[in-house]
């Protein structure tokens, strides 16, 4: 019997065990988020520059991303690279890229001599 077919008390109840079902869903999901919460089992990475932030749970499930004000100020190109790489580190667990260092900057120095055996 289609839903068509059906007097309104049957409908009201049929409607009435659909809220049932989705209630029962929504527990089932809040559980289950709360049992990975309390298991330790999400990842929170962030972006070297700090822009972009993603939590990755279980089975790699994105769960959130999330964007600073600075995220804003790149274009769409530069932002999509940045959101891809920060959820590939999170599912893959490589660390960040570490900034490059500044060159050292030349110093001068004595005699070699000097600077090894100043006293």
């Amino acid at each position: 019997m289609s839903m068509a077919e059906l007097s309104n008390p049957q409908l009201i109840e049929e409607m009435r065990w659909q809220l049932r079902e989705i209630e029962a869903r929504k527990a089932e999901n809040v559980k289950a988020l709360a049992g990975l919460a309390a298991s330790g089992g999400v990842t929170e990475v962030t972006s070297p520059d700090e822009a972009v932030t993603v939590t990755v749970g279980p089975g790699g499930v994105i769960g959130e991303v999330r964007l600073t004000d600075k995220a804003m100020s790149v274009g769409a190109g530069a932002l999509g690279a940045v959101i891809t790489a920060t959820i590939h580190r999170a599912l893959t667990g490589d660390p960040a890229p570490r900034p490059k260092r500044p060159a050292p900057a030349e110093v001068e120095h004595d005699e070699p001599a000097d600077t090894v055996f100043d006293l």
